[in-house]
């Protein structure tokens, strides 16, 4: 590859430069040039072959009208490169859009997921605060020695941990619908499942499981909106 100047410098003095292989500081003037105005000015740098460095300098020998088109095909070969390198950074950029409306659907897909996941888990808690909502309380019923060691020899293949009895307020665990509690003061209590044993707990247990509720609502967001404003994004960007 050689390096040529700009075309004013070329067609006043096209000896003025001899073209050397290698990059722009191996231009150096040729022994018979005469330094004009134009040989100082700054030169507009375009890489060429030798094939068409050599013809280009045929064109000049044939007289201006050959040399101004040869300059002119020279400039329109430059702007379509030029065209093709936009072209390609287009489609690169084309494709970075496509690529992060693609990830804005997966997300809006991960979050359908957690709403279906919440939705049932919504359906199944309100089931169950019905039930809690029209139950009588029945008081729990106080365990006797020999029927604690009988509930934790049945707790120990279940993978109920008999240490943990005693650390918190209670330690509470479910076999064959009853549900047994085991308070730090050493006593221990047996009552039917989703049955609340007082008019206390069951305010309680109704108010915490509504703040609950009330939480994992906000967590359910509607995505169609946002789905067709990215599909329709998509389908544009993909010429559809």
């Amino acid at each position: 590859m050689v390096s040529a100047v700009s075309s004013q410098a070329a067609t006043l003095n096209p000896l003025a430069y001899t073209a050397l292989d290698g990059d722009d500081s191996s231009k150096r003037p040729a022994p018979n040039a005469t330094p004009t105005d134009s040989d100082r000015g700054p030169a507009t740098q375009v890489s060429l072959s030798q094939d068409a460095l050599d013809r280009l300098m045929a064109d000049f020998k044939q007289g201006p009208d050959a040399a101004q088109q040869a300059m002119d095909t020279w400039s329109q070969a430059g702007e379509d490169r030029l065209a093709a390198v936009q072209a390609r950074w287009d489609e690169i950029h084309r494709q970075f859009a496509i690529d992060q409306v693609n990830l804005q659907l997966k997300m809006l897909d991960q979050q359908g997921a957690t709403n279906e996941s919440f939705t049932a888990s919504l359906k199944s808690q309100k089931e169950y605060l019905d039930k809690w909502q029209n139950t009588t309380p029945v008081p729990a019923v106080q365990l006797t020695a020999a029927q604690i060691a009988d509930v934790l020899k049945k707790a120990a293949p279940l993978g109920f941990d008999p240490s943990k009895i005693g650390v918190a307020d209670n330690y509470i665990f479910g076999i064959d619908g009853i549900q047994y509690t085991f308070k730090k003061d050493g006593t221990a209590w047996m009552n039917e499942s989703g049955v609340p044993t007082s008019e206390e707990q069951k305010k309680y247990v109704l108010q915490e499981s509504n703040k609950s509720m009330a939480y994992q609502s906000t967590r359910i967001q509607d995505t169609s909106a946002a789905r067709v404003n990215l599909t329709a994004q998509l389908n544009a960007l993909m010429g559809q």
